[in-house]
């Protein structure tokens, strides 16, 4: 897949060095936007290991339903084996966190909700 076929809604950086992810969603976010942000991941991360996220889902709502969100982050789950993954919204995402941590739970990664993107990237990279 090319850097065109890649949605604007969703943004995806990897720091290397730290093993961090951090992806933005903005606007509507459809299921096809999950996909793309897992095929972007993959791109990003290229094999080498993911020891934190950031989903930064501050400028975007939910166009998925919550069986589209389980199944992608099992997907991503399966992918990556991060230890930490912090969750940057506003309060009214409160089920899109819900099924996060329920789905992270078996694989053993820490959940965390942030109204503050910086206070996300402190704690998660507290545990690297």
């Amino acid at each position: 897949m090319d850097a065109s076929t890649f949605s604007r809604s969703v943004q995806v950086r990897f720091e290397d060095g730290a093993g961090l992810l951090t992806v933005s969603f903005e606007g509507a976010v459809a299921r096809s936007d999950l996909d793309v942000a897992r095929a972007r991941l993959s791109a990003e991360t290229d094999g080498r290991p993911v020891s934190a996220v950031i989903i930064d889902a501050r400028r975007s709502t939910a166009a998925y339903s919550p069986a589209d969100l389980i199944e992608s982050v099992e997907q991503t789950l399966d992918e990556i084996a991060p230890k930490r993954c912090a969750f940057v919204s506003h309060e009214g995402r409160t089920e899109a966190l819900m099924l996060i941590e329920t789905v992270s739970f078996p694989y053993a990664v820490r959940v965390q909700a942030f109204a503050d993107p910086a206070a996300a990237r402190d704690w998660v990279l507290a545990a690297l």
